[in-house]
């Protein structure tokens, strides 16, 4: 009975909360699929769109439009390639960072709320290993998976559902993620370069997507030599 009376009371909230996303998600996919705009197309158009209102006005929408992307499951790799081509390599790794760990939280914050009890509740014995073993080693395994250049969505809402402190999630994420979030950046940022430079900024691009991958590898290494250990 008493599992039953926290369940019906905060369902309506949950229910009308999700009632309500799903209806901004079914919105927004209606739009973009009325456009006939693709999806390649979408870095080229925000920078027409932002460059038009300063670079202040610019930064806290892109900062914004990041933050809730979430909640439309819109591509995040399109909007950090967006930021490189509209604000160039440095403006755009700086507010890239903002937004993307705004998204991050924002989904893990979401996915908890949402599906956490449910999934506790529902729990097994290999549910409450991994569990155990988020809250041991949250940072390093997320870290390692944003190194490692996971769906980002997937890892977002997935941690959100498991035991892992949601510090050590934000730790991990802020770090994971900056090796591949430069290279996207610098990667918009081709477009944006004279012909002269696009191969230098190109190579740097792949240097760091690889350097988060090399990373990922030598956290892993570790990892098995402690358990080895």
């Amino acid at each position: 009975m008493k599992r039953f009376k926290i369940k019906t009371s905060a369902s309506p909230l949950k229910l009308i909360f999700g009632s309500l996303w799903l209806g901004l998600f079914l919105f927004a996919l209606a739009l973009w699929w009325r456009s006939n705009v693709a999806l390649t197309d979408i870095p080229k158009l925000l920078e027409q769109w932002l460059t038009n209102v300063g670079v202040i006005k610019a930064a806290l929408l892109y900062i914004f439009i990041y933050t809730i992307r979430p909640l439309v499951l819109f591509p995040a790799t399109i909007l950090t390639i967006a930021s490189g081509l509209i604000f160039g390599p440095w403006l755009g790794t700086l507010f890239t960072i903002v937004g993307e760990n705004a998204s991050a939280n924002l989904g893990f914050a979401l996915s908890r709320w949402f599906g956490r009890s449910a999934v506790k509740a529902r729990s097994t014995a290999v549910i409450n290993l991994w569990d155990e073993r988020l809250k041991q080693n949250g940072i390093v395994a997320v870290m390692t998976m944003r190194l490692l250049m996971l769906p980002f969505d997937v890892i977002n809402f997935g941690c959100g559902l498991t035991a892992i402190r949601h510090s050590d999630y934000a730790i991990g994420t802020f770090i994971g993620i900056l090796p591949s979030l430069i290279g996207f950046v610098l990667l918009g940022g081709v477009a944006a370069s004279g012909v002269e430079n696009r191969i230098l900024v190109l190579v740097l691009s792949l240097c760091f997507m690889l350097m988060g991958f090399g990373i990922a590898r030598l956290l892993n290494q570790r990892g098995q030599l402690g358990k080895s250990g």
